[in-house]
């Protein structure tokens, strides 16, 4: 998968992935240092969230489109492949509880943001260096920052991204990362399991939509 001979999750990659990694980073990550990494920041923030049934960093890649499991898994694996040292980490909190109301939300999905209290396993990227760890949430494209997200603008490299689930608590550092997390998500209630799966259909269909509208001309 690397170049670079650093340690990666090869044994856990799907088919094609590999590949399909090294063609994304060509693309999207001529630098290497800090550049490369504010290239691979910036290339998969720009990636739209979609939780679909396929979240795995290979379905991402293809489809050009991710949830925040899948961005992670490639923002750390790219940020591998050109030297970096980086890890995905799996926080937990309230994943409604971040999430802007907007005029454009149907009132099903509108409710939920209102109600609060979907409890969710997160994924974002520690990036480490000399000047210690940096966390870098690339969930939300700088798009949707006409919708109210907070979102990050010009990272530079220094300190933390803004934080798609910002008060969450740390659950692990896993290497497989698609395994742990299905087996945190195992532990939750079914009715909560019912809740999180029908917030993430909801919150992915508003925003395929404005997608399909930004693509348009909207934006």
């Amino acid at each position: 998968m690397r170049a670079t001979g650093m340690h990666t999750s090869e044994r856990i990659a799907p088919p094609g992935y590999p590949d399909a990694l090294l063609g994304f980073v060509a693309r999207h990550i001529p630098a290497r240092g800090t550049g490369g990494a504010l290239q691979a920041y910036a290339a998969v923030q720009q990636m739209p969230y979609f939780s679909g049934p396929d979240r795995t960093p290979f379905a991402a890649l293809r489809d050009g489109r991710g949830a925040c499991t899948a961005k992670h898994i490639i923002l750390r694996d790219a940020l591998r492949s050109i030297g970096h040292r980086a890890d995905v980490e799996v926080v937990t909190g309230d994943f409604a509880a971040a999430i802007p109301l907007h005029a454009s939300q149907d009132a099903a999905l509108a409710h939920m943001i209102r109600q609060g209290g979907v409890s969710d396993f997160h994924c974002r990227v520690v990036l480490r260096g000399t000047e210690g760890d940096r966390r870098l949430d690339a969930t939300w494209p700088v798009a949707l920052a006409s919708y109210g997200f907070a979102v990050n603008r010009g990272w530079t490299g220094q300190g933390d991204t803004i934080q798609a689930m910002p008060d969450a608590t740390v659950c692990a550092t896993p290497e497989d990362v698609l395994a742990t997390k299905a087996q945190l998500l195992a532990g939750l209630d079914p009715a909560m399991i019912a809740r999180r799966l029908e917030f993430l259909r909801l919150l992915s269909a508003w925003m395929a939509g404005l997608q399909m509208t930004e693509t348009s001309g909207r934006a």
